[in-house]
Formats: C-alpha cells, structure tokens, sequence
C-alpha cells in the first residue's frame, strides 16, 4: 500500500530556508576533514558526534516545546523519526569507516549519491514528485560531483582509493538518502528541534554499541582528537544537521537532497586549503555545475 501523499510545498522557499539549507550543508562538508583528525574509530566518531551535539538540540527542542502551537507528537511521526536515527547511525558509520580507505574526495562523490535515492524514493513512497527542473538540477549536481572526482581516479596514471572504501561510501550514500526521507516525513508531524534531538540519541546509541561490537579505540588520545570530535558534533551536527532538518520543513526532499552535494565541493576547496590538494581545472568545472544545480534548486 502506497504512502499518502504529502501536502504541496511552496515551489521557491524563502530566502531564510534556502539559506538554512545551503549553510547546513557547507558545514556538513567539513566532517570530513574533521573525522581524518579524530582519532578515534568510525563508529565512535559518530557517538562523539551525536553526544557533543546533544546540548544544542536539547536546548532547542526545549524552546520549541513552549511554543503554544506545539502539537502531540504521534505514533507515525516518532517511527519516522527511529528510523532517522538508525539509518543516520549506519550513514555516519560508514562514511567515516570508507575515510580510512578512500580518499576525502572519492568518499564525498560517491556518499553525495544520495539525491538519486531520495528523488525516487520521494517520488514513489512519499508522492513527492520531483519537477523537470528539479530532475535536470539532479543530472547536474551528480555530474558535478563526478567532474569534482574524476582526477583522483585518473590523475599520475594511478587510482585512488580502494574498491572496499568507495563501497562504504556508497553505502552511506544509500543510507543517507534513507534518513533524508524518513525526516521529511517525520517532520510533517513533529518540530525540527524534536526530530534532530530523538534521532541524534538513536544514532548516539547504535555508533556507540557499533564501536564497542568493532572493538574501535571509543576515548580520543589526544587534544587534537577532542577538538576534531567537538566540532564534529557543534559544527557537523548541531548546526549543519540542525539546519538541513529545520529547511526540510519548507522543502521537498528531492530539491533538499539535491543541495547537499554541495559537501563535495566543500571537502574539495578544504582539502587545497588545509592539505595543499589544488583543484584541477575539471574540478573547477564540477564545481561551477554544483553551483549551477544549487541555483536551480532556488528557483524551484
């Protein structure tokens, strides 16, 4: 039996969640970058992840709590929002596992697959069908992301990176466009603050057996490991994550989707920054198309 179908979204949001949306997935773009610092395991990444962000979003959902047009959370909003947490537990896993055995640049190509699932998956299950102009931003943005990738796979005659990681990062991939779908419908019932912090404790709790069943190092060992696994969780989560689950109130999941291969060129531009990785004049061109598929999508 099929999904009943959502309410219409407006075509163009506003500027304020178009915003929201574009900031979140820029400070997405660096947990890349701060997982490689960490040093500590996938999976406990991911719990220090959720744990540092857990003030924030308790906070915030106290305040939404008191807002008089609050409404009773019920039983399909919160099973929408379980299963935010764990497939966003399995995503956050796994793309920080393929980081050990693929490149930043090949894990964020393929982890930023996501919009082809959750276009579909937005089409089929929850009737939210994507326009011409949404699916022609989606070629887009992917073929930006391959042209962003391309030279680590062709570059000096040599590929980077493994089979296994770039495996892993499809997977997260798989699993992202899962929890992107789960919390647009959660948040057709439940308030953004709700569904960050009820998601964020799942997915705290799953990396934190994950990374104990693995045997992974859980304590960081040192201050640069701390400050990594803090703004992982401030900056990643609470903010970036934050603001993707607030904009995913105005927005359908397919256009949201679609701004979220905007990490790739993120990670790219802080790999030359920080690691002296100069972009190539294909790279270039991947991220003018990204940019192209970003303004297509505030159009509507």
């Amino acid at each position: 039996m099929s999904a009943p179908a959502i309410p219409v979204r407006p075509a163009s949001p506003a500027l304020a969640m178009f915003l929201a949306l574009l900031t979140g997935a820029t400070c997405i773009g660096f947990s890349g970058i701060f997982v490689r610092l960490a040093d500590v395991g996938p999976a406990a990444a991911g719990f220090w992840r959720m744990l540092f962000a857990l003030p924030v979003l308790v906070a915030w959902t106290a305040l939404e709590q008191r807002r008089p047009t609050s409404e009773k959370i019920g039983r399909g909003a919160f099973i929408a929002v379980a299963l935010a947490g764990l497939t966003f537990g399995i995503d956050v896993t796994l793309y920080n596992a393929a980081l050990g055995h693929t490149t930043i640049a090949n894990a964020s190509l393929l982890g930023n697959l996501s919009p082809v699932g959750v276009v579909l998956g937005g089409w089929l299950l929850l009737g939210d069908k994507p326009s011409r102009r949404i699916l022609g931003a989606l070629m887009l943005a992917v073929a930006g992301a391959i042209l962003l990738v391309l030279p680590k796979f062709i570059g000096a005659g040599q590929v980077t990176g493994n089979l296994f990681g770039d495996g892993l990062a499809f997977g997260a991939a798989l699993s992202y466009a899962a929890y992107i779908l789960a919390v647009r419908r959660a948040r057709d019932g439940a308030g953004a603050g709700y569904v960050s912090l009820v998601s964020s404790v799942i997915c705290a709790v799953f990396c934190l057996v994950a990374a104990l069943a693995l045997g992974e190092q859980v304590i960081p060992a040192s201050l640069q490991g701390w400050f990594a696994v803090a703004a992982l969780g401030l900056v990643s989560h609470a903010l970036g994550q934050g603001l993707i689950t607030l904009s995913l109130g105005s927005y359908g999941a397919g256009a949201a989707s679609l701004v979220m291969v905007w990490p790739a060129l993120v990670s790219v531009l802080a790999a030359w920054a920080l690691f002296g990785e100069q972009p190539t004049p294909v790279q270039a061109f991947g991220g003018v198309a990204i940019l192209a598929a970003v303004l297509l999508v505030r159009r509507g």
